[in-house]
């Protein structure tokens, strides 16, 4: 016979049923399509597109801030912008007034590209809300902000002024490693 907690430990290991499992592969799913169209339509990835998008707002931000913006840490991104240099759609400068400091501009090759960037995002959102009404997305949108919001608040995250989401769970300063991570949201 199956105990209460065996049932229970089935029903969430049941992945076709599981909420967060479909969010994650939707997710997937939906970045893995959207970096397919940018390749072919603009002849740039997704992370590629992340910080030019960015710097679409914030030109002329430094490194470490494109790589808070974006999600990644420096050492990531800094291959990333090299790639996105070589493709002469990004140049970086050293800062006027701490030479250590390099601050990344938009070149006119990558504003060209702009439109090209657009019509993906456009493209990509008609085919993924084919055949859902308003009302449907509505719904959707306001159960996965509540699921955000009941994560957020669970978890101890909080949105700073500068509109970054600072991670400074309980969870993560009860362990060895208290360290808060900053994400900022994305665009």
């Amino acid at each position: 016979m199956i105990s209460d907690s065996n049932k229970q430990h089935n029903h969430i290991n049941n992945n076709k049923d599981n909420i967060g499992r479909k969010i994650v592969l939707t997710s997937r799913n939906i970045q893995h399509v959207f970096d397919l169209e940018l390749i072919d339509k603009a002849g740039i990835t997704m992370a590629q597109w992340k910080v030019i998008n960015t710097l679409t707002t914030q030109n002329g931000i430094t490194q470490r801030e494109i790589a808070d913006y974006v999600g990644l840490d420096t050492s990531s991104l800094i291959p990333l912008i090299d790639r996105l240099e070589a493709k002469a759609l990004v140049e970086r400068r050293q800062d006027a007034s701490d030479r250590r400091i390099n601050r990344v501009y938009l070149t006119k090759k990558a504003e060209a590209l702009l439109d090209s960037m657009h019509s993906c995002i456009v493209s990509l959102k008609k085919i993924v809300t084919k055949g859902i009404s308003e009302d449907q997305l509505e719904i959707t949108q306001q159960v996965l902000e509540r699921i955000n919001e009941n994560l957020l608040n669970h978890y101890g995250v909080y949105a700073s002024k500068d509109n970054n989401i600072v991670i400074g769970s309980r969870i993560a300063e009860s362990s060895s490693s208290s360290r808060k991570k900053t994400y900022s949201p994305r665009k």
